[in-house]
């Protein structure tokens, strides 16, 4: 029969020692014995193991004991494990452990041990209690196993993952979204920060390869990026920067500045390519609203000059001019009274040549005709002199002057008249019937008006396409809208038409800054600019502006 004694000790080593144990018909007496026999057996584990009696007395540890301990048998036979005691553990923390094991039920925890030299190591223990024949507690096999290495792993992962989450979380806080996406032709993205929310996008949206880099480029600026980052690539580039604009999920532009790093792979070839983008929309208006400003300004001092010019320059005209005005009734009067007297002569003598070629039977016809003539353009001259006069005049904005939207138009008109007659054959005014009297400006509304004819010349592709002013009111506002048969606008065109700087006439010289400055305008006179387009049919402007 075998010794239930030392069957049940072994039971508590590993499952090959437990093997090997059964198929041996050893019964010793004594379980010293037994444990000598099997020295060689227990010793093979790669674990520290021990035996103590009841009282804790270590009876027999193994070779990995000593080794990790740093006590030999000699040292650490019959004394007890409290010898290992750290200082790390409460009393409460050893009375535990030993109430459980002395019911007779199995303690498993980790611990904190000190070696010989004073190491502290940690340790996975677990204490078996051993029964005897009658069931008594008659000793206790520890088995333990060295964790320390693994705990500063754990705790090294543990603190390297916090720090990695504390820096998603300041990347993520950040103002910068962070893409790696593949260098080929599809640019399908890799990876990019969780703060890509700002612009609306999930990161499914790119992982599923439903979208690529190339996809938030905004569709103007596409090609061209695309064009200079292949191009800087295959130069060699290892960074480079870019500055375009992104189009967000709820279809919002923005401009960003990404700074692109290039990652090499096997034989130094382009594998993928990292870019950092910052939403630089903030500045861009910034600097836009500066260069509107200066060009403001530049205007400004334009106007000054252009107001001392026109005193002068009127001057030299309206002197000259008056004289033709102050004249013209003269002549006609002249003309008149001497009229019979050419006409006996006429009648006497037949047709005659007056001045040179100039029949007298055509000349006194069309005579009141060119007198008529002179003296309507000597007067029209008068009144562009004084409206270029009025509109460069210097002085201090006035938004409380009656102002006839009438007259506005009609110096308008008159200052664009060269232009809209190289424009166009088909050019149209309807004023109102009654004279229709607003609060405002009437220097900075004709600027607005001729600016709105300015961009309806400049729109036109044909000589009979139509420009229509019209002056209408109601209860509470005046209206005045010009409207065009040009080339219109697409959608997205029209969204950012008073934009700082947008211009469809980039390549005519446009600034963009025009329709910026007249929506400003308006807005000074507490009214509305707006405006309807079709691409390919024609634009309206609309002024709205209270009574």
């Amino acid at each position: 029969m075998k010794n239930n004694l030392s069957e049940n000790i072994f039971k508590l080593v590993s499952q090959e020692s437990i093997d090997s144990l059964i198929k041996l018909d050893v019964i010793d007496e004594k379980i010293k014995s037994q444990f000598l026999f099997n020295d060689l057996l227990l010793n093979s584990c790669n674990h520290s193991t021990f035996i103590t009696d009841r009282t804790g007395k270590i009876l027999w540890v193994n070779d990995n004991f000593c080794s990790n301990t740093g006590y030999s048998r000699k040292e650490i036979l019959n004394k007890n494990p409290r010898i290992l005691k750290s200082g790390k553990h409460t009393e409460k923390f050893y009375t535990e452990l030993w109430n459980t094991i002395l019911q007779g039920e199995i303690w498993q925890g980790v611990i904190t041990n000190k070696t010989k030299n004073g190491t502290l190591i940690d340790e996975v223990l677990k204490i078996v209690p051993v029964h005897d024949e009658k069931n008594n507690i008659s000793y206790f096999l520890v088995h333990k196993e060295n964790i320390t290495d693994k705990l500063k792993i754990d705790e090294a992962l543990t603190e390297s993952y916090i720090k990695y989450e504390e820096l998603s979380y300041l990347i993520n806080q950040s103002p910068a979204i962070g893409f790696l996406f593949q260098a080929n032709e599809k640019r399908y993205v890799e990876f990019v920060t969780d703060n890509i929310k700002k612009f609306g996008y999930t990161l499914e949206d790119f992982y599923s390869q439903e979208l690529t880099f190339d996809d938030i480029i905004f569709e103007e600026d596409r090609e061209n990026v695309i064009k200079d980052m292949l191009s800087k690539i295959e130069s060699g580039y290892e960074r480079f920067e870019q500055q375009f604009r992104v189009i967000t999920k709820s279809g919002e532009v923005r401009w960003v500045d990404s700074h692109l790093y290039v990652r090499l792979g096997e034989e130094d070839k382009v594998t993928h390519v990292q870019s950092v983008i910052l939403d630089s929309t903030a500045r861009k208006i910034a600097e836009e609203e500066a260069k509107t400003q200066f060009e403001q300004l530049m205007q400004a001092d334009k106007m000054i000059a252009l107001g001392t010019l026109v005193s002068g320059v009127a001057h030299e005209i309206n002197n000259p001019n008056n004289f033709v005005i102050l004249n013209i009734p003269i002549i006609e009067k002249v003309w008149f009274k001497v009229l019979p007297i050419l006409e006996q002569h006429y009648e006497e003598n037949g047709d005659f040549y007056v001045g040179d070629k100039l029949k007298f039977s055509k000349i006194k016809e069309s005579m009141p005709l060119l007198l008529g003539g002179i003296n309507d353009g000597a007067l029209r001259i008068k009144n562009i002199v004084e409206d270029l006069k009025s509109f460069a005049r210097k002085e201090t904005p006035n938004f409380e002057q009656d102002v006839n939207l009438n007259k506005v138009i009609q110096t308008s008109v008159n200052l664009t008249a060269n232009l809209v007659s190289k424009s166009t054959d088909n050019f149209k005014v309807k004023y109102s019937q009654v004279p229709i009297i607003i609060k405002g400006n009437k220097q900075r509304l004709e600027q607005v008006i001729i600016n709105l004819i300015e961009n309806s010349c400049q729109a036109l592709t044909e000589r009979n396409q139509l420009i229509r002013i019209t002056i209408s009111k109601d209860n509470k506002f005046g209206y005045v809208s010009v409207e065009d048969e040009g080339s219109g606008m697409k959608k997205e065109e029209l969204k950012k038409i008073t934009d700082p700087f947008f211009t469809t006439k980039r390549n005519k010289g446009g600034t963009g800054l025009g329709l910026s400055i007249a929506s400003k305008i308006i807005m000074q006179h507490k009214g509305s600019l707006s405006f309807s387009s079709e691409h390919g049919v024609g634009t309206k402007a609309t002024i709205k502006i209270p009574r």
